[in-house]
């Protein structure tokens, strides 16, 4: 019976003794296994890839195809990108126009017209068309003018003033010399009247006003439109200064005889002549 139970602990002994020894090498095959497998981190694609011999996919070359197609691909829209911002910015500028000078009427009975003078400020667009010497460019003016007659008449001296706000739109199309910086444009003139008065007096030649004489107020009256050409010159300060000069001559009859009761203009045809200077700033 005794010798039952040693047998009987013997063999419990023998089993715990396995089990133990089992569990220890499945704890130490856990524990040095762990350095020689890959992490779920190490076996996804690094995100820091760069295309250079120092990165860890340098050698994988399904990786290195794949990176090569990403930068062609992304190159390639950031250049379209570029190109068409460039090509617009240097294709079309943006900018402002002030200008100033004199001018006259020209055209039948016409004399006594002398020198008026002209000032006005407005916005310029030049836009490259065919190649980059032509451009178009329109502007849109406000301009104010002041016309002065005078006509001696013997006993007495007729005067008489105009003053005129209008807009103007000069559309002109300009060739530009680079290798001079001098450029040279011509191209249609239009100017839509905003408004206008006038006065006429008559003086005596002693100085004091005739008789019949005194200051009359819009017995002559101006037109709404006027069409005209125009020619100009100029030079390039910088690539975004210019300076130039304008001649203007209209074709069209800037009294409107239908309202014109002052007998001093009956049947006259003034057409508008002037010059000015001006300096325009592109963006």
């Amino acid at each position: 019976m005794l010798l039952r139970k040693n047998s009987l602990l013997a063999l419990i002994l023998a089993f715990s003794a396995t089990a133990f020894a089992q569990t220890s090498s499945d704890d130490d095959d856990w524990l040095s296994g762990d350095s020689d497998k890959p992490s779920v981190t190490e076996s996804k694609p690094s995100s820091s890839y760069d295309g250079t011999n120092d990165s860890e996919f340098a050698n994988d070359e399904e990786y290195a195809s794949a990176y090569a197609r990403y930068k062609t691909q992304t190159t390639s829209r950031t250049e379209i990108s570029r190109q068409r911002k460039e090509g617009f910015s240097q294709s079309v500028f943006v900018g402002a126009r002030v200008q100033g000078g004199f001018n006259t009427f020209l055209g039948s009975n016409s004399e006594g017209w002398g020198a008026g003078w002209n000032a006005g400020a407005g916005l310029i667009i030049k836009i490259s068309m065919f190649t980059k010497n032509f451009s178009l460019v329109p502007e849109f003016t406000f301009n104010y003018r002041q016309y002065n007659y005078k006509k001696d008449m013997d006993v007495y001296t007729n005067k008489a003033r105009l003053n005129i706000m209008l807009f103007e739109l000069p559309i002109m199309f300009r060739y530009t010399f680079e290798q001079y910086d001098f450029f040279a444009a011509a191209g249609l003139h239009l100017g839509l009247k905003l408004m206008g008065d006038t006065e006429f007096r008559s003086e005596a030649n002693s100085g004091v006003v005739a008789k019949n004489g005194g200051t009359n107020t819009n017995t002559f009256v101006s037109t709404n439109m006027e069409v005209g050409l125009a020619l100009e010159g100029g030079y390039m300060l910088t690539r975004n200064t210019h300076i130039n000069i304008r001649v203007v001559q209209c074709f069209t009859n800037l009294l409107n005889q239908g309202l014109t009761v002052e007998e001093s203009f009956t049947n006259s045809t003034l057409l508008t002549f002037y010059t000015n200077l001006g300096i325009s700033f592109l963006f």
